[in-house]
């Protein structure tokens, strides 16, 4: 990733997760635990919105994603194949 000092102070707390899902690598930054299902379904979720679409504005800020998994819904930000997950709040 390709961050100015001040975006990784604000990374303080997070941790990063390489996961290899569908021939690709993506990295998962959060601070929760999260199951390998809901990853791989937050993954897929944000490739059937074009989350991934490859571009000039790849690394640009841009809403975030909403992603609805498992009885829970997911705050999301995409840069490249990176994964922001930022919240977590139950569906119901």
């Amino acid at each position: 990733m390709n961050r100015g000092k001040n975006q990784e102070m604000d990374m303080d707390g997070y941790d990063v997760y390489p996961i290899y899902h569908n021939g690709r690598v993506y990295n998962i930054i959060t601070s929760m635990d999260l199951t390998f299902r809901e990853v791989r379904r937050i993954i897929d979720g944000l490739v059937a919105l074009g989350a991934f679409s490859a571009g000039a504005d790849a690394y640009e800020p841009r809403d975030l994603f909403t992603c609805a998994v498992e009885g829970a819904v997911f705050e999301v930000d995409v840069q490249g194949y990176d994964v922001m997950v930022y919240r977590r709040e139950s569906a119901e």
